[in-house]
Protein backbone atom coordinates (compact mmCIF):
# COMPACT_ATOMS: atom_id res chain seq x y z
CA UNK A 1 0.00 0.00 0.00
CA UNK A 2 2.73 2.67 0.87
CA UNK A 3 4.54 1.88 -2.58
CA UNK A 4 2.33 3.69 -4.11
CA UNK A 5 3.28 6.95 -2.11
CA UNK A 6 7.35 6.48 -2.51
CA UNK A 7 9.00 6.62 -5.69
CA UNK A 8 12.13 4.41 -4.55
CA UNK A 9 12.24 1.33 -2.90
CA UNK A 10 14.90 2.13 -0.80
CA UNK A 11 12.65 4.46 0.65
CA UNK A 12 10.03 1.92 1.17
CA UNK A 13 12.91 -0.22 2.73
CA UNK A 14 13.92 2.45 5.17
CA UNK A 15 10.32 2.67 6.65
CA UNK A 16 9.23 -0.82 6.53
CA UNK A 17 12.10 -1.72 8.60
CA UNK A 18 11.15 0.59 11.35
CA UNK A 19 9.12 -1.00 14.53
CA UNK A 20 5.91 0.56 12.69
CA UNK A 21 6.72 -0.83 9.10
CA UNK A 22 3.75 -3.45 9.19
CA UNK A 23 1.20 -1.59 10.39
CA UNK A 24 1.81 1.57 7.90
CA UNK A 25 -0.16 -0.03 5.11
CA UNK A 26 -3.19 -0.23 7.46
CA UNK A 27 -2.18 3.56 8.21
CA UNK A 28 -2.18 5.10 4.83
CA UNK A 29 -5.18 3.49 3.58
CA UNK A 30 -7.08 5.17 6.71
CA UNK A 31 -5.31 8.37 6.02
CA UNK A 32 -6.27 7.99 1.86
CA UNK A 33 -10.21 7.11 3.01
CA UNK A 34 -10.25 10.13 5.30
CA UNK A 35 -9.30 12.37 2.34
CA UNK A 36 -5.38 13.05 2.94
CA UNK A 37 -3.92 14.35 -0.02
CA UNK A 38 -0.51 12.89 -1.86
CA UNK A 39 1.84 14.72 -0.46
CA UNK A 40 0.27 15.09 3.24
CA UNK A 41 -0.36 11.26 3.57
CA UNK A 42 3.46 10.95 2.70
CA UNK A 43 4.53 13.53 5.38
CA UNK A 44 2.61 11.52 7.86
CA UNK A 45 3.59 7.86 7.19
CA UNK A 46 7.49 9.69 7.56
CA UNK A 47 6.41 11.07 10.75
CA UNK A 48 4.69 7.55 12.29
CA UNK A 49 7.85 5.79 11.33
CA UNK A 50 10.17 8.28 12.70
CA UNK A 51 7.98 8.23 15.91
CA UNK A 52 8.33 4.78 16.08
CA UNK A 53 12.29 4.71 15.03
CA UNK A 54 13.13 7.05 18.02
CA UNK A 55 11.18 5.37 20.64
CA UNK A 56 12.68 1.89 19.65
CA UNK A 57 16.24 3.99 19.72
CA UNK A 58 14.30 4.88 23.85
CA UNK A 59 14.19 0.75 24.56
CA UNK A 60 10.75 0.70 24.47
CA UNK A 61 8.44 -1.35 22.73
CA UNK A 62 5.88 -0.09 19.68
CA UNK A 63 3.40 -1.55 22.36
CA UNK A 64 4.53 1.15 25.07
CA UNK A 65 3.41 4.05 22.28
CA UNK A 66 1.41 6.57 24.61
CA UNK A 67 0.23 9.92 23.85
CA UNK A 68 2.42 11.46 26.83
CA UNK A 69 5.56 10.58 24.74
CA UNK A 70 4.90 13.51 21.94
CA UNK A 71 6.23 15.88 24.62
CA UNK A 72 9.66 14.32 24.69
CA UNK A 73 9.56 13.34 20.65
CA UNK A 74 9.41 17.06 20.28
CA UNK A 75 12.17 18.03 22.35
CA UNK A 76 14.01 15.15 20.00
CA UNK A 77 12.80 17.00 16.75
CA UNK A 78 14.06 19.88 18.17
CA UNK A 79 17.70 18.73 17.86
CA UNK A 80 17.22 15.48 15.26
CA UNK A 81 20.54 13.85 14.35
CA UNK A 82 19.01 10.91 13.23
CA UNK A 83 20.31 8.62 9.81
CA UNK A 84 17.95 11.05 7.62
CA UNK A 85 18.03 14.31 10.11
CA UNK A 86 15.02 16.49 10.40
CA UNK A 87 15.06 20.01 9.33
CA UNK A 88 14.27 21.91 12.83
CA UNK A 89 11.99 24.31 10.93
CA UNK A 90 8.17 24.43 12.56
CA UNK A 91 6.41 23.67 9.55
CA UNK A 92 8.49 20.29 9.11
CA UNK A 93 7.98 19.50 13.23
CA UNK A 94 3.96 20.10 13.13
CA UNK A 95 4.41 17.47 10.10
CA UNK A 96 6.11 14.85 11.84
CA UNK A 97 4.19 15.21 15.23
CA UNK A 98 1.24 14.72 13.35
CA UNK A 99 2.50 10.99 11.89
CA UNK A 100 3.37 10.67 15.00
CA UNK A 101 -0.59 10.85 16.42
CA UNK A 102 -1.92 8.77 13.54
CA UNK A 103 -0.18 5.85 14.07
CA UNK A 104 -0.64 6.25 17.81
CA UNK A 105 -4.60 5.89 16.54
CA UNK A 106 -3.97 3.20 14.66
CA UNK A 107 -2.56 1.13 16.91
CA UNK A 108 -5.30 1.76 19.34
CA UNK A 109 -7.98 0.87 16.83
CA UNK A 110 -5.57 -2.28 15.91
CA UNK A 111 -5.37 -3.39 19.29
CA UNK A 112 -1.39 -3.18 19.95
CA UNK A 113 -1.65 -0.24 22.06
CA UNK A 114 -3.71 -1.38 24.83
CA UNK A 115 -3.13 1.52 27.85
CA UNK A 116 -5.36 4.28 28.67
CA UNK A 117 -5.30 7.45 26.76
CA UNK A 118 -4.99 10.39 28.38
CA UNK A 119 -8.00 11.99 29.76
CA UNK A 120 -9.59 14.50 27.84
CA UNK A 121 -12.57 14.83 30.23
CA UNK A 122 -13.25 18.22 32.50
CA UNK A 123 -12.19 17.91 35.96
CA UNK A 124 -14.57 16.03 37.93
CA UNK A 125 -18.24 18.14 38.54
CA UNK A 126 -19.31 18.11 41.36
CA UNK A 127 -22.45 15.51 42.31
CA UNK A 128 -25.20 18.38 42.43
CA UNK A 129 -23.92 19.51 39.20
CA UNK A 130 -23.30 16.47 37.18
CA UNK A 131 -26.75 15.20 38.73
CA UNK A 132 -28.53 18.81 37.41
CA UNK A 133 -27.18 18.07 34.13
CA UNK A 134 -28.01 14.55 33.79
CA UNK A 135 -31.56 15.57 34.38
CA UNK A 136 -31.46 18.65 31.94
CA UNK A 137 -30.17 15.91 29.34
CA UNK A 138 -33.44 13.42 30.02
CA UNK A 139 -36.12 15.83 30.90
CA UNK A 140 -35.35 18.96 28.80
CA UNK A 141 -33.49 17.25 25.95
CA UNK A 142 -30.59 20.15 26.25
CA UNK A 143 -27.73 20.04 24.41
CA UNK A 144 -23.82 19.62 25.68
CA UNK A 145 -22.80 23.37 24.75
CA UNK A 146 -25.81 25.07 27.24
CA UNK A 147 -24.93 22.68 29.83
CA UNK A 148 -21.28 23.87 30.09
CA UNK A 149 -22.13 27.12 31.18
CA UNK A 150 -25.06 25.95 33.04
CA UNK A 151 -22.41 23.98 35.15
CA UNK A 152 -20.23 27.49 35.61
CA UNK A 153 -23.40 28.98 37.10
CA UNK A 154 -24.20 26.22 39.50
CA UNK A 155 -20.64 25.95 41.07
CA UNK A 156 -21.49 29.24 41.57
CA UNK A 157 -24.61 28.98 43.62
CA UNK A 158 -22.66 25.98 45.06
CA UNK A 159 -19.97 28.26 46.57
CA UNK A 160 -21.89 31.35 47.10
CA UNK A 161 -25.31 29.41 48.76
CA UNK A 162 -23.60 26.10 49.87
CA UNK A 163 -23.76 22.43 48.91
CA UNK A 164 -26.71 21.46 51.47
CA UNK A 165 -29.69 22.44 49.45
CA UNK A 166 -31.94 21.63 52.43
CA UNK A 167 -30.79 24.91 54.10
CA UNK A 168 -31.71 27.35 50.79
CA UNK A 169 -34.61 29.79 52.22
CA UNK A 170 -36.14 32.74 49.79
CA UNK A 171 -33.65 35.31 51.09
CA UNK A 172 -30.15 33.51 50.77
CA UNK A 173 -31.59 33.07 46.84
CA UNK A 174 -32.87 36.63 46.54
CA UNK A 175 -29.62 37.75 47.83
CA UNK A 176 -27.32 35.67 45.98
CA UNK A 177 -29.17 36.13 42.56
CA UNK A 178 -29.42 39.78 43.28
CA UNK A 179 -25.41 39.68 43.88
CA UNK A 180 -24.57 37.79 40.68
CA UNK A 181 -26.42 39.83 38.64
CA UNK A 182 -25.99 43.67 39.73
CA UNK A 183 -24.42 45.25 36.79
CA UNK A 184 -24.35 42.62 34.42
CA UNK A 185 -26.18 42.74 30.74
CA UNK A 186 -29.79 41.69 30.95
CA UNK A 187 -29.29 38.87 29.02
CA UNK A 188 -26.90 37.58 31.40
CA UNK A 189 -28.82 38.56 34.79
CA UNK A 190 -31.72 36.53 32.59
CA UNK A 191 -29.64 33.35 31.98
CA UNK A 192 -28.58 33.36 35.83
CA UNK A 193 -32.02 33.72 37.13
CA UNK A 194 -33.20 30.89 34.49
CA UNK A 195 -30.05 28.78 35.01
CA UNK A 196 -31.12 29.17 38.93
CA UNK A 197 -34.75 28.05 38.91
CA UNK A 198 -34.79 25.39 36.74
CA UNK A 199 -31.69 24.15 39.43
CA UNK A 200 -33.88 24.50 41.99
CA UNK A 201 -37.10 22.64 40.34
CA UNK A 202 -34.42 19.81 39.76
CA UNK A 203 -33.66 19.90 43.60
CA UNK A 204 -36.97 20.18 44.49
CA UNK A 205 -38.24 17.31 42.03
CA UNK A 206 -34.79 14.89 43.73
CA UNK A 207 -36.65 15.86 47.33
CA UNK A 208 -33.57 17.71 48.03
CA UNK A 209 -35.27 20.99 48.85
CA UNK A 210 -38.16 22.61 50.43
CA UNK A 211 -41.26 22.60 47.66
CA UNK A 212 -41.66 26.51 46.55
CA UNK A 213 -38.12 27.52 46.83
CA UNK A 214 -38.31 28.17 42.89
CA UNK A 215 -40.91 30.79 43.40
CA UNK A 216 -37.97 32.66 45.70
CA UNK A 217 -36.14 33.19 42.44
CA UNK A 218 -37.18 36.88 41.41
CA UNK A 219 -37.78 37.68 37.57
CA UNK A 220 -35.63 40.02 35.64
CA UNK A 221 -37.25 43.20 33.62
CA UNK A 222 -37.03 42.07 29.72
CA UNK A 223 -39.61 43.49 28.01
CA UNK A 224 -41.09 41.27 25.75
CA UNK A 225 -41.21 42.54 21.78
CA UNK A 226 -39.91 45.68 22.80
CA UNK A 227 -37.54 45.73 19.62
CA UNK A 228 -37.38 45.52 16.53
CA UNK A 229 -36.08 42.32 14.59
CA UNK A 230 -33.28 42.47 13.30
CA UNK A 231 -32.96 40.42 9.47
CA UNK A 232 -31.57 41.46 5.82
CA UNK A 233 -33.70 42.56 2.97
CA UNK A 234 -34.77 40.34 0.49
CA UNK A 235 -32.54 41.99 -2.10
CA UNK A 236 -29.47 41.44 0.45
CA UNK A 237 -30.05 37.87 0.79
CA UNK A 238 -30.15 37.18 -2.70
CA UNK A 239 -26.44 38.62 -2.43
CA UNK A 240 -25.25 36.69 -0.13
CA UNK A 241 -26.36 33.84 -1.72
CA UNK A 242 -25.04 34.74 -5.07
CA UNK A 243 -21.72 34.98 -3.71
CA UNK A 244 -21.24 31.03 -3.19
CA UNK A 245 -18.93 29.44 -5.62
CA UNK A 246 -20.86 26.84 -7.54
CA UNK A 247 -18.06 25.77 -9.50
CA UNK A 248 -16.18 24.88 -6.72
CA UNK A 249 -17.22 22.11 -3.84
CA UNK A 250 -17.02 24.65 -0.83
CA UNK A 251 -19.34 26.58 -2.41
CA UNK A 252 -21.81 24.32 -3.25
CA UNK A 253 -21.81 22.52 0.47
CA UNK A 254 -22.27 26.90 1.68
CA UNK A 255 -24.96 27.23 -0.76
CA UNK A 256 -26.92 24.49 0.16
CA UNK A 257 -26.68 25.42 3.75
CA UNK A 258 -27.52 29.19 3.42
CA UNK A 259 -30.77 28.34 1.30
CA UNK A 260 -32.25 25.89 3.99
CA UNK A 261 -31.41 28.59 6.45
CA UNK A 262 -32.85 31.51 3.99
CA UNK A 263 -35.29 29.56 2.40
CA UNK A 264 -36.65 27.50 5.53
CA UNK A 265 -35.75 29.38 8.34
CA UNK A 266 -33.38 26.61 10.41
CA UNK A 267 -31.09 27.31 13.51
CA UNK A 268 -27.78 26.38 12.76
CA UNK A 269 -27.56 23.54 15.07
CA UNK A 270 -30.59 22.41 12.71
CA UNK A 271 -28.45 22.37 9.79
CA UNK A 272 -24.90 20.60 12.10
CA UNK A 273 -27.68 17.59 13.10
CA UNK A 274 -28.72 17.01 9.83
CA UNK A 275 -28.36 13.80 8.19
CA UNK A 276 -28.86 12.10 5.27
CA UNK A 277 -31.81 9.81 5.93
CA UNK A 278 -33.61 13.49 7.24
CA UNK A 279 -34.14 13.95 3.68
CA UNK A 280 -37.43 12.81 1.93
CA UNK A 281 -36.61 13.07 -1.69
CA UNK A 282 -39.98 11.07 -2.65
CA UNK A 283 -42.55 13.56 -0.85
CA UNK A 284 -39.95 16.68 -0.80
CA UNK A 285 -39.65 16.85 2.61
CA UNK A 286 -37.26 17.76 5.24
CA UNK A 287 -36.86 16.34 8.72
CA UNK A 288 -35.77 18.75 11.43
CA UNK A 289 -35.14 18.13 15.16
CA UNK A 290 -34.81 21.22 16.67
CA UNK A 291 -34.82 22.00 20.44
CA UNK A 292 -36.43 19.88 23.31
CA UNK A 293 -36.29 17.29 20.53
CA UNK A 294 -39.27 18.10 18.53
CA UNK A 295 -39.17 17.06 15.33
CA UNK A 296 -41.43 18.19 12.30
CA UNK A 297 -40.81 18.01 8.72
CA UNK A 298 -40.86 21.11 6.31
CA UNK A 299 -41.54 21.16 2.40
CA UNK A 300 -38.28 20.95 0.30
CA UNK A 301 -38.65 23.75 -2.29
CA UNK A 302 -36.99 22.78 -6.27
CA UNK A 303 -34.59 25.77 -5.34
CA UNK A 304 -33.22 24.37 -1.77
CA UNK A 305 -33.31 20.05 -2.76
CA UNK A 306 -31.41 21.27 -6.50
CA UNK A 307 -28.48 22.75 -4.20
CA UNK A 308 -28.40 19.92 -2.10
CA UNK A 309 -28.65 17.73 -4.78
CA UNK A 310 -25.83 19.76 -6.44
CA UNK A 311 -23.29 19.58 -3.38
CA UNK A 312 -24.22 15.38 -2.87
CA UNK A 313 -23.28 14.80 -6.30
CA UNK A 314 -20.21 17.44 -6.99
CA UNK A 315 -19.78 18.24 -3.68
CA UNK A 316 -19.64 16.63 -1.05
CA UNK A 317 -16.86 14.36 0.00
CA UNK A 318 -16.81 10.39 -0.17
CA UNK A 319 -17.06 9.88 3.80
CA UNK A 320 -19.14 7.44 5.51
CA UNK A 321 -20.32 9.62 7.88
CA UNK A 322 -24.00 10.18 7.54
CA UNK A 323 -24.42 14.27 8.46
CA UNK A 324 -25.40 15.66 5.70
CA UNK A 325 -22.72 18.98 5.88
CA UNK A 326 -19.51 18.08 6.32
CA UNK A 327 -15.42 19.05 6.40
CA UNK A 328 -14.45 19.72 3.30
CA UNK A 329 -10.39 19.08 4.18
CA UNK A 330 -9.05 16.26 5.51
CA UNK A 331 -9.49 14.70 7.98
CA UNK A 332 -13.46 14.74 6.56
CA UNK A 333 -15.92 15.09 9.55
CA UNK A 334 -18.96 16.70 10.63
CA UNK A 335 -18.86 20.52 11.07
CA UNK A 336 -18.28 22.55 13.93
CA UNK A 337 -20.77 23.79 16.33
CA UNK A 338 -19.50 27.02 15.09
CA UNK A 339 -19.34 26.58 11.31
CA UNK A 340 -22.34 27.43 9.77
CA UNK A 341 -22.13 30.70 11.53
CA UNK A 342 -18.56 31.01 10.05
CA UNK A 343 -19.93 30.03 6.33
CA UNK A 344 -22.86 32.70 6.98
CA UNK A 345 -20.12 35.41 8.32
CA UNK A 346 -18.05 34.86 5.29
CA UNK A 347 -21.19 35.00 2.58
CA UNK A 348 -21.99 38.27 4.08
CA UNK A 349 -18.64 39.60 3.56
CA UNK A 350 -18.32 38.87 0.26
CA UNK A 351 -21.73 40.34 -0.64
CA UNK A 352 -20.68 43.97 1.36
CA UNK A 353 -24.36 43.93 2.76
CA UNK A 354 -24.63 45.55 6.03
CA UNK A 355 -25.85 43.33 8.50
CA UNK A 356 -27.04 43.74 11.97
CA UNK A 357 -25.37 40.97 13.18
CA UNK A 358 -23.10 38.13 11.00
CA UNK A 359 -24.19 34.84 12.14
CA UNK A 360 -26.74 32.06 10.95
CA UNK A 361 -29.50 33.05 13.06
CA UNK A 362 -30.00 36.77 11.17
CA UNK A 363 -31.35 34.37 8.05
CA UNK A 364 -34.03 32.97 10.04
CA UNK A 365 -34.87 36.20 10.85
CA UNK A 366 -35.01 37.18 7.17
CA UNK A 367 -36.87 34.09 6.39
CA UNK A 368 -39.39 34.92 9.27
CA UNK A 369 -39.93 38.99 8.39
CA UNK A 370 -40.11 37.73 4.88
CA UNK A 371 -42.92 35.33 5.01
CA UNK A 372 -44.75 37.96 6.20
CA UNK A 373 -43.96 40.62 3.72
CA UNK A 374 -45.70 37.70 1.57
CA UNK A 375 -49.30 37.79 3.12
CA UNK A 376 -47.95 34.44 5.46
CA UNK A 377 -50.16 34.27 9.10
CA UNK A 378 -48.35 34.47 12.33
CA UNK A 379 -50.11 30.86 13.00
CA UNK A 380 -47.88 29.84 9.24
CA UNK A 381 -44.77 31.44 10.61
CA UNK A 382 -44.82 29.97 13.79
CA UNK A 383 -45.30 26.35 12.36
CA UNK A 384 -42.27 27.19 9.64
CA UNK A 385 -39.86 28.26 12.61
CA UNK A 386 -40.87 25.99 15.36
CA UNK A 387 -42.14 28.03 17.75
CA UNK A 388 -43.82 26.96 20.92
CA UNK A 389 -45.27 30.20 21.83
CA UNK A 390 -47.13 32.70 19.02
CA UNK A 391 -45.70 35.65 21.15
CA UNK A 392 -42.24 34.76 19.84
CA UNK A 393 -43.76 35.06 16.37
CA UNK A 394 -45.05 37.73 16.97
CA UNK A 395 -42.11 39.74 17.35
CA UNK A 396 -41.45 39.67 13.39
CA UNK A 397 -45.24 41.24 12.92
CA UNK A 398 -43.56 44.89 13.76
CA UNK A 399 -41.44 44.43 10.23
CA UNK A 400 -43.65 46.36 8.46
CA UNK A 401 -42.86 49.58 10.22
CA UNK A 402 -45.16 51.98 7.54
CA UNK A 403 -48.10 49.75 7.91
CA UNK A 404 -48.04 50.12 11.85
CA UNK A 405 -47.92 54.39 11.59
CA UNK A 406 -51.66 53.87 9.30
CA UNK A 407 -52.91 52.15 11.87
CA UNK A 408 -51.33 53.10 15.41
CA UNK A 409 -53.52 55.29 16.98
CA UNK A 410 -53.01 59.09 19.04
CA UNK A 411 -51.21 58.86 22.11
CA UNK A 412 -53.78 60.52 24.79
CA UNK A 413 -53.07 64.92 25.54
CA UNK A 414 -50.83 64.88 22.43
CA UNK A 415 -51.94 66.69 19.42
CA UNK A 416 -51.25 65.08 16.09
CA UNK A 417 -48.52 66.31 13.54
Amino acid sequence: MIEKYFKWNQSVTRLLSTPAGPYLSALAQKLEVQGFSYWILRHRLRGAAHFSRWNQRQERSIEQLHENLFEDFQAHLDRCRCQRPLKSSRHQIVRVLAGAQSLVEQLRESGVVTSSPPSKEHPELPALVSGFCRWMRNQRGSKEEPLSRYSIIIKDVLGGLGADPSVYDAESIRTFILSRTKGRSRARAKEVVSVMRMFLRYLIACGMCRTGMDDAVPTIAMWRLSALPRYLPAADVERVIATCNRDTAVGLRDRAAILLLARLGLRAGDILKMDLADIDWTHATVRVSGKSRYEVKLPLTQEVGDAVLDYLREGRPPVQDTHLFVRMQAPWRPLHVSAVSAIVARAIARAGVEAPFRGAHVLRHSAATGMLRQGATLQQVAAVLRHQYLDTTAHYAKVDVQRLREIALPWPEVFPC
